[in-house]
């Protein structure tokens, strides 16, 4: 074997948190009589299906927060290695 090709590869896992979306509950009836907990179970399960704060921009409120400014990230769990043609 006269040549071979090698690459060195990384990997990261980055978390990002964007800015809040303030929801005044009373304009969503869907929540009404709900506990906070409920609440926000609700709107971890049903967000993209939900109207937006702002609906002349978002089609809906998963929408919104996934476009929101990013406040902070965190990278961690940097793996590096070596990898070669064919793998």
């Amino acid at each position: 074997m006269a040549k071979i090709n090698v690459y060195g590869t990384e990997s990261y896992c980055t978390w990002i948190c964007r800015e809040p979306v303030e929801l005044d509950t009373e304009n969503y009836p869907e929540l009404e009589g709900m506990t906070d907990e409920e609440v926000k179970e609700y709107i971890r399960s049903n967000a993209y299906e939900m109207k937006s704060t702002n609906e002349d921009w978002y089609e809906n409120l998963e929408e919104e927060l996934m476009q929101m400014d990013i406040r902070r990230d965190k990278t961690n769990n940097e793996e590096m290695s070596i990898i070669f043609d064919g793998e």
